[in-house]
């Protein structure tokens, strides 16, 4: 199962941790593996193309089935609220994973309740 944590401050995203494997498939043919994969990369990439900042990212080896993301605290405020809107769309579309397949993501966001949410 993957299991993505958002940790918060009051107002806003500070860290997003994914860890472990959806297992919906076989490698390679995994659509929820997928899914995620391409929803996390691609707001980290977006973050570093539009916004000019390298993510402070940690990730597991070749194997996978983790990714750590500490959002950048020392930008400016218009960076930084650019930032958390990658961000909050970033959660919002893996919330829908996990509302959609349950069995194998699930969410823990403090802000979220609800559904497949924690």
């Amino acid at each position: 199962m993957i299991t993505i944590e958002i940790k918060r401050n009051p107002t806003s995203i500070e860290e997003v941790i994914v860890s472990g494997h959806a297992k919906a498939a076989r490698h390679g043919e995994d659509i929820v593996c997928s899914a995620v994969s391409a929803i996390t990369f691609g707001t980290l990439n977006s973050v570093h193309v539009l916004l000019g900042i390298m993510p402070d990212v940690k990730q597991a080896d070749q194997s996978g089935g983790y990714l750590s993301w500490r959002l950048a605290i020392d930008t400016d405020k218009a960076i930084g609220e650019k930032q958390q809107l990658l961000a909050e769309s970033m959660a919002i579309s893996l919330i829908a994973i996990a509302e959609n397949y349950g069995r194998y993501v699930t969410v823990s966001d403090t802000k979220w309740q609800g559904g497949a949410t924690q």
